[in-house]
């Protein structure tokens, strides 16, 4: 009698644990749809964006804000006495860059040849004036530099002619043509500006490209695409990097 007790006992407590057992079964298995149900709702979404973005746009992250620098000379060979603005300041055409100083006859040789030298008078001083409005990209010279004529002493970008440069694999350039509408992420201020293709380069890298040595690996061939954007409230940007992306359709 108390072993049949004994077994019925025995035969409860199993059947508990079954039955816990599959409840904590049918419970996991729940949690575990509850995850994967909404990741894969998800991802098919985020699938779907991607290929339907993909036949719209074309996309690059080898991009960087670009423009044309005008070269700011001396017209005489002197000695630069004065520089004016800084590196970053803005200036209007017709503003004073620098002062050189041109260097004036003190006495003749006994062959009659002049002999020339710094006088430090500002009479004998030229002034050098901005070509163009734009904001100084670069100074080359120091005070008290001497320069022949026609030696650059600074160049000046102009803001209002900043392009961004993107490279576009050759998949993908077929689909690419001028006039049609850009995305632009400028990474240095974590901002998106709209433009529009320029043009398009009509050679490769490859093209200018120093060919490889005898088993080194072989870039992927690309084209420069130019996108013309308003960037004259942030000149600074000349050379920073930005993500491209292209409405194609």
């Amino acid at each position: 009698m108390a072993g049949q007790a004994f077994t019925l006992a025995q035969s409860g407590c199993e059947g508990l644990v079954s039955r816990r057992l599959r409840f904590g079964l049918l419970v996991a298995w729940a949690a575990v749809v509850a995850v994967l149900v909404p990741l894969a709702l998800w991802g098919g979404i985020v699938g779907f964006e991607y290929f339907r973005d993909g036949g719209r746009y074309v996309s690059t992250t080898a991009a960087s804000v670009s423009g044309d620098l005008v070269v700011v000379a001396s017209v005489n060979a002197g000695r630069v006495v004065r520089v004016y603005p800084g590196t970053g300041a803005s200036v209007r055409e017709g503003d004073a860059l620098a002062e050189v100083e041109l260097a004036a006859p003190v006495r003749l040789t006994a062959s009659g040849t002049p002999v020339l030298a710094f006088l430090g008078t500002t009479d004998q001083e030229v002034r050098v004036t901005a070509p163009v409005d734009g904001s100084i990209a670069s100074i080359l010279v120091a005070e008290g530099t001497a320069v022949t004529a026609g030696q650059p002493i600074m160049r000046i970008v102009d803001p209002a002619h900043l392009r961004v440069t993107a490279y576009v694999s050759e998949a993908d350039l077929p689909r690419v043509r001028t006039g049609q509408d850009a995305e632009v992420y400028l990474t240095a201020v974590d901002r998106t500006i709209t433009g529009v293709v320029q043009a398009v380069v009509p050679a490769s890298s490859v093209a200018f490209a120093t060919p490889p040595a005898a088993g080194a690996a072989i870039a992927p061939t690309v084209y420069a695409v130019f996108v013309r954007v308003d960037l004259r409230d942030t000149p600074q940007l000349l050379g920073s990097s930005a993500e491209v992306r292209i409405r194609v359709r």
